[in-house]
């Protein structure tokens, strides 16, 4: 009977060891599934995160420029600042005015 009974306390150890490792491996499972299911979209979202400052900072590029540029078009209704801009930008020149050509 002794034979038995250890047996039997054997096979009621390897059960309960059985049960354990499969709570740890049902665990794990559950774990690596929430971290694919949470790590993608979590990716995903750092990256529109990233890409959404770098579009914040290129918008705000483009509306110094417009600022710029508005204020050069309302400067450009000055008829004054039209030609003063027109010598110096275009080496444009004004009537009478001598012109000089220096080659290097």
């Amino acid at each position: 009977m002794k034979f038995g009974k250890r047996v039997s306390k054997q096979v009621e150890k390897g059960i309960s060891k059985g049960k354990e490792y499969a709570w740890r491996i049902i665990l794990v499972s559950v774990v690596m599934l929430g971290i694919i299911l949470i790590g993608r979209p979590l990716v995903s979202l750092i990256r529109t995160s990233i890409e959404i400052r770098e579009l914040n900072k290129e918008k705000a590029l483009y509306e110094a420029s417009i600022r710029r540029d508005s204020a050069l078009i309302e400067n450009l209704k000055n008829d004054d600042f039209l030609e003063r801009y027109a010598r110096e930008k275009y080496f444009m020149q004004g009537k009478g005015d001598q012109v000089f050509i220096i080659e290097d």
